[in-house]
């Protein structure tokens, strides 16, 4: 009964678990191997088209060439006589500077080009180059395109070879180039051009998307003449395989393994552009997806096994105990309503626990309702206390009092003037947003008074634009800073002080900084109060400054940054780097979803 027991309970577990799992991990599988293959047969196509096409019109130099040389008679003409001379004249010297400049100018403007050459038989085997000018085949260092191009013996034709050339006899490694031939007269007449590879590899190399993709351009004998450089080429014979496969996407078997190949052919050229993507490359994410869906279904059995396995074996212990523990709940004062529909032991346990939960919460639901309401008939009481509309007639009597004492107004009746403005500003709707403008003009009322109490013993200038100040903050952000600056930086300083506050927009953000030429802090304490900043400590000195960087930081969040830079005997910079707000409701958004 046990074994039988155990069987079916497993089987419950797993089964539910395992068939969703092992379908949704093979359709994901091979839904992603055919969408992959799909795209990447499109993406290399198009890749291989735009190589072709730049490729093509790198190609159609050649032909410029020899429209400007060979079919304009009197420039052939010029330089047959120039080349078959057998010593110069004024008139063929002048020729052949001009062609010779009109041949630098022409490679010199095509990064890719490396040299070009223009031959016409002549009995003393000249040539023109244009990187030397007019050369002689035993004086010049390339000769090997020259052998090519005697030994043919066929109709005119055009052809593409990769050769090693050596521009200088101390050169050690020898550097590759892509030689397009131009038979125009069999052994008689031929415009060559020669390409550097690095130019064109590049472009394949720029355009590849996998890190093992291999792009490369077979010539009309299937071999290489421009690659990526990335990996061990095919052999030979893999490259006479692909040259000669009729289909433009298909798999093929290679010593590395399984690759991918996509295939463009160029008609004019006769030229083959190639992809070539291993499968472990291509499909890494489909063969991913099945390693982790045979981990998670062999992980699903064991913990399914052992989980099965210990829940049988604790089964009656656990439901003892939880009787014992419904029945002692029965027992005691609260009430219980009996479950509406029980099936078996488990459907029991789950109802009378939700029972004494809901109970259990609506008492505790009541009692912090009863808590809250408590706290905030004890704010309002001491918020009765000191009754700001009292406190803020009574300064209006006592300023007309001073006024009238001296029959005008004085420094009292000033500081009595801006302390009932400041109580205003606090006061009325303290949790409202305002303008910077306005939080300016609290600050100056707050400044006018540590003005007249410290004997103008300090300055405060600000430097902001008007633009600037219509941005809506939250109130009393400002003065705490100048508060901070006053207390801890200019009252113990000898000598006259002076504090800045400035704004700077940078992009979406507005930087905030009051700079002062205080006593400044040591190292020491300035660590020291940038921890205190950074652990949301709550401490007596520097109040304000704690406070205010708490409310910006859950306002603004990540947005919102606090800096603090102090030298002794220099003075303190402190700086808020907070969001542009231009609209009061988006800042009343943000405090509300801090405060949810």
């Amino acid at each position: 009964m046990r074994e039988k027991y155990f069987i079916k309970q497993l089987a419950i577990f797993l089964i539910p678990l395992l068939i969703p799992v092992i379908i949704l991990g093979s359709l994901s599988m091979f839904s992603t191997q055919r969408d992959i293959k799909s795209d990447i047969n499109q993406n290399s196509s198009f890749l291989l088209q735009q190589s072709k096409t730049q490729l093509e019109m790198i190609l159609n130099e050649l032909d410029t060439l020899y429209l400007a040389l060979y079919d304009n008679a009197d420039i052939f003409n010029e330089l047959s006589t120039v080349l078959k001379n057998p010593s110069y004249t004024y008139e063929s010297s002048n020729t052949n500077r001009i062609i010779s400049s009109f041949l630098n100018a022409f490679t010199s403007s095509k990064p890719y080009i490396q040299s070009f050459y223009l031959y016409v038989d002549n009995p003393y085997n000249r040539f023109l180059s244009s990187v030397d000018g007019l050369v002689t085949l035993d004086h010049f260092y390339d000769t090997d395109w020259y052998g090519q191009f005697s030994r043919y013996e066929g109709p005119p034709a055009k052809w593409t070879a990769r050769r090693e050339l050596k521009f200088y006899s101390f050169e050690t490694k020898p550097t590759a180039v892509v030689t397009f031939y131009n038979v125009l007269v069999p052994r008689k007449i031929a415009i060559i051009l020669n390409i550097r590879p690095k130019y064109i590899e590049s472009l394949l190399n720029d355009i590849t998307r996998y890190p093992t993709q291999q792009m490369f351009v077979l010539d009309e004998n299937s071999q290489v003449i421009f690659s990526n450089g990335r990996g061990e080429l095919p052999q030979h014979a893999e490259l006479l395989k692909i040259a000669e496969q009729p289909e433009s996407f298909f798999d093929m078997d290679t010593p590395a393994g399984k690759v991918n190949v996509t295939k463009v052919e160029s008609e004019r050229y006769k030229w083959k552009y190639v992809s070539v993507i291993r499968h472990s490359e291509l499909y890494k994410t489909p063969s991913r997806i099945l390693y982790y869906t045979l981990v998670f279904v062999a992980v699903s059995v064991v913990c399914g096994f052992l989980l099965t396995f210990v829940l049988i074996r604790r089964n009656y212990k656990q439901l003892k105990m939880i009787r014992m523990m419904i029945k002692a709940a029965d027992d005691s004062h609260l009430l219980l309503r009996p479950p509406a529909k029980v099936k078996d032991e488990y459907s029991l346990i789950v109802q009378n626990m939700m029972t004494h939960f809901i109970e259990h919460r609506y008492i505790r639901t009541q009692l912090l309702e009863k808590k809250y309401r408590l706290q905030v008939m004890e704010l309002l009481a001491l918020q009765s206390q000191i009754n700001p509309h009292f406190l803020y007639n009574t300064l209006h009597s006592v300023y007309w009092e001073s006024v009238a004492l001296t029959g005008k107004p004085n420094k009292a009746s000033e500081m009595i003037e801006d302390l009932s403005d400041i109580l205003s500003y606090s006061f009325s709707n303290p949790t409202g947003t305002v303008t910077w403008e306005n939080e300016l003009g609290n600050t100056v009322s707050y400044v006018n008074i540590q003005k007249k109490r410290y004997r103008d013993k300090f300055e405060c200038i600000y430097e902001y634009d008007e633009e600037l100040a219509r941005l809506y903050t939250f109130k009393l952000v400002l003065q705490p800073l100048l508060e901070n600056s006053i207390y801890h930086g200019i009252k113990e300083k000898a000598g006259p002080g002076l504090i800045k506050v400035k704004f700077v927009r940078r992009g979406e953000q507005l930087s905030l900084s009051v700079i002062d030429n205080g006593i400044g802090m040591t190292a020491e304490r300035l660590r020291e109060v940038r921890h205190r900043l950074d652990a949301d400590e709550e401490r007596t000195e520097h109040l304000g400054l704690y406070n205010t960087n708490k409310r910006l930081k859950l306002t603004y969040g990540s947005a919102y940054s606090l800096s603090i830079r102090s030298k002794p005997g220099w003075g303190t910079k402190v700086e808020l780097v907070v969001p542009c707000v231009w609209n009061e409701a988006e800042l009343s958004g943000r405090e509300r979803s801090d405060a949810s």
